[in-house]
C-alpha cells in the first residue's frame, strides 16, 4: 500500500511540475526586427547591453550581418509596441521583419 501511495504521489509532483512549465512557457514570445542602423559592435553592444533591462525581456540577439534583433519576451509584461519604443529612445528605429510573426514558445 505504501508503494502505490509513493507512486500515486511521484506522479502527482511531476504531473503538478509540467504544467507549470507549460504556464510558464506560454507566456514567452519572439519577436524579430529589422534595424536598418547598425553599424558595428558598437552599435552591438549598445543594443544587448540596454534592451534587455527593459520590463519583461528575456533574451535578445542581435545579427549584424542582417542587421536584425530578435527579442524573447514574456507577453504579460510588455509588448511590441513598448519594445520598439525602447530601441527608438536608443536611436535605432525598427521595422518588423518579414517572417516574423510573433511567435510563442
Amino acid at each position: 500500500m505504501k508503494k502505490i501511495l509513493i507512486i500515486a504521489l511521484s506522479l502527482l509532483t511531476l504531473t503538478f511540475a509540467t504544467n507549470a512549465q507549460d504556464k510558464k512557457n506560454s507566456k514567452i514570445s519572439e519577436i524579430k526586427f529589422a534595424v536598418s542602423n547598425m553599424h558595428g559592435d558598437h552599435c552591438k553592444q549598445r543594443i544587448e547591453k540596454n534592451i534587455p533591462f527593459e520590463k519583461g525581456i528575456k533574451d535578445v540577439e542581435v545579427n549584424l550581418k542582417d542587421n536584425t534583433v530578435t527579442v524573447k519576451y514574456d507577453n504579460t509584461k510588455t509588448d511590441v509596441e513598448k519594445i520598439r519604443e525602447s530601441f527608438k529612445k536608443l536611436g535605432y528605429p525598427t521595422e518588423i521583419s518579414s517572417g516574423s510573426e510573433n511567435k510563442k514558445e
